[in-house]
């Protein structure tokens, strides 16, 4: 690290990475028409993740500057920890995440200013570690696990996690100054290695935000929550509200069967029989192939023959290839408690 060589390799690579992170911020504002919580998190992540290199720079530019490699390790750690809440939103699970991350990183500063040099390393080793590790067990469960681009995202956080794992291992063998530590495991290797696992992730993230799915999953989040305000609005008018759910089963098997583009229009056909069928309810789409209608509570009962019917008939494709069974389950709601819990089933 001591060498021009060294620090000019530091300073290339993280202008490349900077370059990535530029170039994923002008997809998201100029691409992305609802880039949600999954971009928000990513780029956060990619940002703090490239920051770290810079500031590292810095730090062994300036070698009198502690709170210059204190915000470089905090940034190094926040970088893995954020990705894991991206990925996690996308499977429905954010806010708590997001405030351990944050202690996390308060926790990785304190560390950074107040405990010497392989403290505070074997720290910020083992906090990327579990980060990554999180990160890719996320990619792989839920939503997530079918997102284009999640498989390059989780084989480089394993991938970075091993390289932690060796870390640690020459870390406690030979500590900073020994032999392996320092050819492998030194600011120089580490950051190229961390600056390429940057630019992996930035394509992954990338293909995984082009999936119109990730959309598709923040319009219906929004429209679930509208229909729960408007469902709110009339439970405090009348004392009660109608919520009813109308899908079609197997929707997984009806994709393996027929594709995507036959869900797509079951989905719109479907929309569009429960649209006749409850001409005057506020009726929205809040998961593949699952339709809400938001009534009255006096409304009359849909019958499933006559959804079926207009479902039928609202698509030439479905009656040449298949017209799946409509289910429908109805429910009164009286009180909030009520409406959260059919809300969120």
């Amino acid at each position: 690290m001591e060498t021009t060589a060294s620090g000019v390799a530091l300073v290339v690579v993280s202008v490349i990475a900077m370059f990535v992170v530029l170039a994923a911020f002008a997809w998201v504002r100029g691409a992305a028409r609802s880039p949600g919580a999954f971009l928000v998190f990513a780029m956060l992540a990619a940002v703090a993740a490239t920051f770290s290199s810079l500031f590292y720079v810095v730090y062994f530019a300036a070698t009198a500057a502690p709170l210059t490699l204190a915000v470089g390790d905090t940034a190094m750690v926040l970088a893995p920890a954020l990705l894991w809440v991206a990925i996690g939103s996308m499977n429905g699970r954010r806010r708590w995440r997001l405030w351990v991350v944050l202690l996390a990183g308060v926790g990785m500063f304190v560390v950074s200013l107040t405990t010497n040099e392989v403290v505070s390393s074997a720290t910020k080793i083992a906090l990327l570690l579990i980060g990554c590790l999180l990160g890719a067990l996320e990619a792989r469960i839920g939503a997530a696990r079918t997102r284009r681009g999640m498989p390059v995202v989780t084989v480089t956080l394993v991938a970075y996690a091993v390289f932690c794992i060796g870390r640690i291992v020459s870390l406690t063998a030979g500590g900073l100054d020994g032999e392996v530590y320092s050819a492998y495991f030194s600011t120089g290797p580490t950051t190229v290695g961390g600056v390429v696992t940057i630019i992996l992730l930035a394509f992954g993230v990338l293909r995984a935000a082009q999936d119109d799915r990730v959309t598709r999953d923040v319009q219906r989040r929004s429209v679930r929550e509208n229909l729960v305000a408007h469902a709110a609005q009339m439970l405090a008018e009348h004392g009660a509200v109608a919520w009813r759910a109308v899908s079609v089963a197997e929707v997984s098997l009806m994709r393996e069967s027929f594709g995507q583009d036959y869900v797509d229009e079951a989905e719109l056909a479907l929309l569009t029989a429960c649209r006749d069928s409850a001409p005057d309810a506020i009726v929205g789409v809040i998961a593949p192939a699952r339709i809400v209608i938001v009534d009255v509570p006096w409304s009359r009962d849909l019958v499933v023959e006559e959804v079926r019917t207009r479902f039928a008939r609202a698509s030439d494709l479905l009656r040449e290839l298949y017209v799946p069974e409509v289910e429908i389950d109805a429910v009164v709601v009286t009180t909030t408690a009520e409406l959260d819990a059919v809300a969120h089933a």
